[in-house]
């Protein structure tokens, strides 16, 4: 009998135990990243051309690990599960880097601050104003970018490029949807830079939306 008492208080013991604010908890977290466009025919010359990619101007808001969506216009919520897998300003930079060099043909992507003995053939500065989802299903970039000639850091052109995509099913729609509104932004620089360069002499260039 006394064992049977034993059993029992070790039982109750133990979903004390399980109870506990000390006991460790399941981890329901789920991390996501940003992926590259896929250019389905690169062109195997490389462009030679030189691309500085700074500064990009992130929102305060957006500068944090949990995933963001915008339930009002005034209002945002934090998800208690979804992550980034790495801070967002940083992944979307990366992947910008690798969507420009693949467009472009150029292995020569510049990160700013670049020393000043590298020569750059045009800067992207870019100020990004939205890059969420929101509520009714939708991902949302907002970004008002330029391209600079780093010689004397005059505008070639500006503009600002907005791209929604509808939020597929399944745990990575969120991720899915934002990586192709960044590869929107990609491609309207890509497009631009690509004209720039095809001109005999830089001028300045007025810029439309996007």
């Amino acid at each position: 009998m006394a064992i049977k008492y034993r059993l029992i208080s070790l039982a109750i013991g133990i979903g004390l135990a399980g109870c506990s604010p000390l006991a460790p908890r399941p981890n329901y977290a789920k991390y996501f990243v940003l992926t590259p466009i896929s250019v389905a025919s690169p062109n195997a010359t490389n462009s030679g051309l030189a691309i500085g990619v700074g500064p990009i101007d992130f929102p305060g808001y957006l500068q944090r690990t949990q995933v963001v969506t915008r339930s009002a216009p005034n209002q945002i919520e934090l998800s208690p599960v979804d992550r980034w897998g790495e801070p967002l300003d940083k992944n979307f930079k990366r992947v910008l880097d690798e969507n420009l060099a693949q467009l472009l043909n150029t292995y020569r992507i510049e990160e700013y601050p670049w020393n000043h003995e590298i020569r750059v053939d045009y800067q992207i500065a870019i100020q990004v104003l939205n890059f969420e989802t929101t509520a009714d299903g939708q991902s949302l970039l907002r970004a008002r970018w330029v391209i600079k000639d780093p010689s004397n850091g005059r505008d070639l052109y500006a503009t600002e490029t907005s791209a929604n995509t509808p939020v597929g099913p399944g745990d990575t729609g969120m991720s899915a949807a934002l990586s192709t509104d960044l590869g929107t932004l990609s491609q309207a620089i890509a497009s631009q830079v690509t004209t720039l360069s095809q001109q005999p002499a830089r001028a300045s260039i007025p810029g439309t939306s996007q």
